[in-house]
């Protein structure tokens, strides 16, 4: 390999895990990128053509509308801007890593994966600024509060504001993680909108669980860090185990195809994890056009006219397309690229303020200090610059310290509460500042020795910012704190139990409500008792979970079935909205629903909810267990397209769990097929660290380590991810079988 400095040792074992061993940090860059490129190429390729809004140079018109979309947004722009912005040190290590994406492409001996040969195309070359777009795509994913207000304003024209605030009900149960924050206050003073454009791989989704107990809660008298985040379930997954090996550090954990440091994972000090904040950092701004030059749009100080910019997109055996791309004094308009969006002129147009879309974004600088932090303060000063998208981070060192941050950058609003598109033209909706980094939430080496956080409510009501408004609910949180507390001295052991629980606090605290439903026949009364006799567990063998779900679905459908088409999110339960509206509503809480039976009474609602369950209950074939019915169809961009190959190479396998249970899997109900659930959205990644001794920590990744379906390392975690069956990443294993791949100054040597 040109370039190297030294030889450098890559060591594959039996499950495809990787060791690299390096003199120095820059050559490890350098091997990294050739192995992320021998495994996860065409991954690498299809993430940044996403996010370069190039897809249709080689997929055809079906993804012109997410490049449009993305081309929009200016993100291959944007991280050249955000690039020039850092240090050599941090510019240094993406050369680095990119010659060794480029050495793969341009000598390997290999077939490239299937998919560059069924699109019929070849890899450009590797460019640094190409990493970043993989934390531009992040931020997307992590990033819903827009994706919201176009719901919040599609369901205007039918409801009160009222009634739609009413669907995002407060947790009032819920942990919040910082209960207290010393701070004097601070100072907070009918339009289309489509659905958002990006198809379910791209569109934002997000949940995580992450908590750090003390040496004083653990056997060992050291930190335990545990962490799991939730993602799409692709294939192949979006992360890549390594541990990497110089003589002044050691990494170990999870890497991204594209970004040459550590996400997830530990060093030699330190270990850290991350879950999604839920704050909110997108505002869409209402822009009035000049009905007499469509060119421009009001300000407070008159009429200023659109920055416009023409993008091109090619089209693989089409005509090249050029729309234009506007810009307000609030950022790109989004009118154009939404879907289902009707009178997209109308004299208005939506833009949307976000944080990420700053050209100073330094997250990239963030990372790369974390991967060198060697103790707390090295942390605090680290995440400094990450900021985008905000992030809950939680960090143990090996000194004993635990430490919980949520850095990034926050708007402050002149007022409103970032729920629904405000009027940009007056200035009154602006945004005045960003949360100073000294006041974002944060909390080292609590009393209780423990930090939790797993999306729920991150500060208490004294907290004198906003955030959010909206919070997740706090099951999840409440279910890891219960069992942190169970024993005095936890281990490794414990905590990857924790991971895997599938107990439902949302399951048991519903059937509260549920189970009070008059029964109208024999058949629904013995529903009722075998549910009143469940543990709330959405264990793989079970029947209950998907009577349990089987019966939401129809509640849900009585609660709100009636709301139209481009507002049916709801049609994916949340347990929460649906058991307040339960209980704080009993006699109206289905007015806006499908009418079971021929019956405006909501009780009669109930009961006939109950006696379809009971009556499709009985046409079941009884041996299908949960798991059947919840299992995980991996989700892959091409050949999910591709009739009887699809089927062939797709990995599926049953699971466990559901929406609110630690051990996220959360159940899709559009099949159509009223007994099948299929999982959806789960843990990408798990680990837990032990910082008494850092090669003992444990990991799991979804699928495999290889993108190539034809590779045995394609799918070969799919029964270790679902079971908790996990690895570690000590670089002490001398297997027989290992493939030892050696770079040198001149050469690359395989045996």
């Amino acid at each position: 390999m040109e370039n190297l400095q030294e030889k450098v040792d890559v060591i594959r074992d039996a499950n495809g895990l990787v060791t690299i061993k390096a003199q120095n940090v820059t050559d490890a860059y350098k091997a990294l990128g050739f192995v992320h490129a021998q495994d996860r190429l065409w991954q690498m390729d299809f993430m940044r053509r996403a996010g370069a809004g190039r897809l249709s140079e080689v997929v055809g018109e079906a993804t012109l509308n997410i490049d449009r979309f993305m081309r929009t947004l200016g993100f291959r722009k944007l991280v050249e801007e955000n690039y020039a912005k850092l240090p050599p040190k941090v510019q240094s290590a993406f050369v680095a890593y990119s010659a060794g994406v480029n050495e793969y492409i341009d000598n390997h001996s290999s077939t490239l994966s299937p998919e560059f040969h069924l699109l019929n195309y070849q890899p450009e070359k590797w460019k640094p600024t190409d990493s970043l777009l993989w934390g531009r795509l992040m931020a997307l994913q992590l990033s819903d509060n827009f994706n919201r207000e176009l719901l919040r304003q599609r369901l205007l024209k039918y409801l009160p504001v009222e009634e739609i605030d009413s669907f995002w009900p407060p947790d009032n149960s819920d942990p919040a993680i910082i209960p207290q924050f010393d701070l004097s206050k601070a100072t907070r003073q009918k339009i289309f909108a489509g659905a958002h454009p990006l198809p379910w791989s791209l569109a934002p989704k997000d949940a995580s669980n992450a908590w750090v107990v003390s040496g004083d809660k653990t056997i060992t008298g050291k930190p335990i860090l545990a962490n799991d985040p939730h993602l799409a379930l692709d294939a192949p997954g979006p992360w890549y185990l390594v541990r990497i090996e110089t003589p002044d550090y050691t990494w170990a954990g999870a890497t991204s195809p594209g970004v040459p440091f550590l996400v997830l994972g530990h060093n030699s000090h330190i270990a850290w994890g991350f879950t999604t904040t839920h704050s909110d950092t997108q505002d869409l701004f209402i822009e009035k056009l000049n009905p007499d030059n469509p060119k421009q749009y009001l300000t407070p100080d008159g009429y200023k006219d659109f920055e416009v910019i023409t993008e091109t997109i090619l089209i693989k055996d089409q005509p090249s397309q050029e729309f234009s791309v506007r810009k307000s004094r609030h950022g790109p308009i989004l009118s154009p690229v939404l879907n289902d969006a009707d009178n997209k002129e109308n004299g208005h147009l939506l833009a949307l303020a976000w944080t990420a879309l700053r050209k100073d974004d330094l997250t990239a600088l963030a990372l790369y200090d974390i991967n060198f932090a060697t103790k707390a303060e090295d942390f605090t000063r680290a995440v400094q610059n990450f900021h985008s998208p905000q992030q809950t981070l939680v960090m143990a060192d090996r000194r004993g310290n635990i430490h919980l941050m949520a850095p990034g950058r926050v708007p402050i609003r002149k007022q409103g509460d970032g729920r629904y598109p405000v009027a940009g033209w007056t200035g009154q909706n602006d945004w005045i500042d960003i949360i100073p980094q000294k006041d974002l939430p944060q909390s080292l080496n609590p009393d209780d020795q423990k930090l939790v956080t797993a999306n729920n409510k991150l500060v208490g009501g004294d907290y004198p910012y906003l955030i959010a408004k909206d919070w997740p609910n706090s099951y999840r949180a409440r279910r890891i704190h219960q069992l942190l507390d169970k024993n005095n001295k936890l281990t490794i052991e414990d905590n990857q139990a924790i991971q895997m629980d599938t107990l439902s606090i949302a399951a048991l605290e519903i059937l509260e409500t549920l189970l009070v439903t008059p029964a109208a026949d024999p058949e629904s009364e013995t529903i009722k008792q075998k549910l009143s006799e469940w543990d709330g567990r959405l264990d793989l063998n079970s029947t209950e979970p998907a009577i349990f779900y089987h019966w939401i679905y129809w509640l849900n459908r009585a609660a709100f079935g009636k709301l139209p088409t481009d507002a049916r999110s709801f049609q994916t339960p949340d347990i929460l909205r649906l058991q307040r509206r339960l209980s704080e509503s009993p006699d109206s809480w289905c007015r806006y629903g499908e009418k079971l039976v021929n019956n405006e009474n909501c009780v009669a609602q109930m009961t006939e909810s109950l006696r379809r369950v009971a009556s499709n209950y009985a046409k079941l074939d009884k041996s299908i267990s949960w798991g059947e019915l919840h299992s995980t169809s991996f989700q892959h961009q091409i050949f999910d397209r591709i009739p009887i190959l699809g089927e062939l190479l797709k990995l599926k396998i049953a699971t466990p769990g559901g929406h609110d249970t630690i051990n996220r899997a959360s159940p899709s109900m559009k099949s159509g097929d009223l007994w099948r659930f299929p999982n959806v959205h789960g843990p990408s990644y798990r680990a837990v660290y032990d910082l008494d001794n850092l090669d003992n920590s444990r990991f799991l990744i979804a699928t495999g380590q290889s993108g190539n379906p034809l590779s045995k390392f394609y799918g070969n975690f799919l029964i270790r991810w679902r079971d908790g069956n996990y690895v570690k990443l000590d670089g002490t294993k001398t297997e027989k079988n290992a493939q030892h791949l050696t770079l040198s100054t001149k050469s690359i040597n395989y045996n």
